[in-house]
């Protein structure tokens, strides 16, 4: 009995061990600096460096295993020597009027190319070259259906997808630099270093405002109260909205961010929450701090964390709620920087200017941890089924029937904590009614094949499609709420959220159809597909 103590015992601490293990790496570059985000896409981590000022260093392009830091594959410009600060943009596959691609990492180049390359292995699937060869290309990049949108130093292109043909090109008479470019209904919005912000149509027109005189060193946020524009000045800075300001602010300004109803910015003096509410968008509070580069935001269970990077000697990220900073994050390497970090499944990568990329698993809670710790869980209940069988067997030859049957109730018990719950779900699946999901002629078209979520609150039904797709009911539902300005209540209960009213309408209850179905299971283990159509209605 004593061995049977112990090896349960083991089997207890296995899942501490296993759900405490962290993954931590670091890789430095030779040379150059990383002055923008990595990207985590599933299991590999892409990160970019810029040249330095010397004008002597080739800047790279590599991909790391996100779990051994082990380099994938690297590519290095031939052409390109210095200041490369434009974000990677990852593409998904796809298909559109030009053409079929695969999965892409489109890299644009201070020498104004512009590369797509394999995810796998880095190799070139096309290039092209724009119009301005001298820090031709450092603002972000924007996708627009089966094309990249490009802003250059001198103006703007577009190539497609599949083939890296270019589509559109319209040059400004005046530069840009770190001009990032913004897709709207209008058309292509950017702005430059004179204060000037330009309108391309799809036809390839060309309007410009100049706002005042300044810089635009970021792709300009799309409000619902208008176009949000942090200029520098050489006084400070002036956020506008909608071509009037909104506040004057410190100097040199990061590139802000938008979520939901909020902007989040910063200077070298402060960082900044601006609410976009009803009528307008206003500032709710500042803090001091000093961040000059990007911000990325991560989505916790308890909120949301805005990264900011301190560009200071003693460097660090500043970590901000909705209004407030939260606490410092800091690492040993710590030094300037300006690149946000990248942020997937519970990892963070995170790179300075000092060419240092660090790619940490900080047990954070994500979505899907409670995935993880369930199924660390079910290993650790079928590793105790086995054991107890075993010993139960052997027990039995030794015809010691007591200790025999002590085990094999215990057997029993744990078979039935592990069968009786997937059995019930199966039965539900079963036994659940099932209805037709019709599309409603009212929705677009551009909601075909994605997700739709319709609410029957109060008698009136609001319906939501086009979103960004989420992987369960709960995170889709927070979304769809939130634009279409529906407050819903959701408590976070032992065994997950639960719905309690939209609007303040609780009634009975809430349930949802998933695809035409009763789930059996709640809303944040409810999986979404593609074109899934999520159905809320009361009880």
């Amino acid at each position: 009995m004593r061995i049977i103590g112990i090896l349960l015992l083991l089997l207890l601490i296995l899942p501490i061990v296993e759900a405490s293990a962290e993954t931590s790496w670091t890789h430095e570059f030779e040379a150059g600096y990383i002055t923008t985000k990595p990207l985590i896409v599933d299991d590999t981590v892409y990160a970019r460096t810029s040249g330095l000022w010397t004008g002597n260093e080739q800047p790279v392009v590599a991909a790391f295993d996100v779990f051994t830091g082990e380099k994938v594959w690297s590519f290095a410009s031939q052409t390109a020597r210095q200041n490369d600060m434009t974000p990677l943009l990852y593409v998904d596959s796809g298909q559109g009027s030009c053409g079929v691609w695969e999965d892409l990492l489109i890299v644009g180049w201070v020498d104004g190319k512009i590369t797509a390359h394999s995810p796998k292995n880095g190799s070139i699937v096309w290039e092209n070259q724009t119009g301005d060869n001298f820090r031709g290309i450092t603002g972000q990049m924007a996708l627009e259906t089966d094309r990249v949108v490009v802003p250059t130093r001198t103006g703007l292109s577009t190539f497609c997808l599949a083939n890296g043909i270019e589509l559109l090109r319209v040059e400004t008479e005046s530069i840009g630099w770190r001009n990032g470019v913004t897709v709207t209904e209008e058309g292509y919005v950017f702005g430059d270093e004179a204060g000037n912000l330009h309108t391309v149509n799809r036809n390839g027109n060309l309007s410009s405002t100049m706002l005042g005189e300044g810089k635009i060193r970021h792709a300009p946020l799309e409000t619902r109260h208008g176009l949000f524009v942090h200029l520098q000045t050489d006084e400070g800075s002036s956020m506008y909205l909608n071509g009037s300001i909104l506040g004057k602010m410190g100097h040199s300004p990061a590139m802000p961010l938008m979520h939901e109803n909020r902007i989040y910015a910063a200077t070298s003096d402060e960082w900044i929450s601006i609410l976009c509410g009803e009528n307008t968008c206003a500032i709710e509070s500042t803090e001091p701090f000093h961040s000059n580069g990007e911000l990325s935001l991560r989505v916790v269970e308890s909120g949301l964390e805005v990264w900011a990077p301190s560009n200071t000697p003693e460097g660090g990220w500043g970590v901000f709620n909705q209004t407030a900073l939260m606490r410092m994050e800091h690492t040993s390497f710590d030094t300037y920087g300006t690149a946000a970090p990248g942020f997937s499944s519970g990892i963070v990568a995170i790179g300075n200017d000092a060419g240092t990329l660090q790619v940490t698993n900080l047990g954070f809670v994500s979505e899907n941890t409670t995935q993880s710790e369930s199924g660390t869980f079910e290993v650790f209940l079928r590793a105790t089924i086995l054991l107890m069988f075993v010993f139960t067997i052997v027990f039995l030859a030794r015809k010691d029937w007591s200790t025999a049957s002590k085990i094999g109730s215990a057997f029993l018990l744990v078979v039935a904590i592990v069968v009786v719950p997937d059995l019930s779900v199966k039965v539900a699946e079963q036994t659940s009614p099932r209805y037709d999901v019709e599309w409603d002629e009212s929705w677009p078209d551009e909601w075909q094949e994605t997700q739709v979520v319709v609410f029957e609150i109060d008698g009136i039904t609001y319906a939501i499609g086009g979103l960004e797709p989420q992987k369960n009911v709960y995170d889709l539902t927070v979304i769809a709420c939130q634009e279409l300005d529906i407050e819903p209540q959701i408590e976070q209960q032992y065994l997950g959220p639960y719905l309690v009213s939209f609007n303040g309408f609780a009634g009975d209850g809430w349930e949802f159809m998933l695809d035409g179905q009763r789930s059996p299971v709640g809303m944040a283990d409810a999986k979404l597909g593609d074109a899934s159509i999520v159905e809320w209605r009361p009880a």
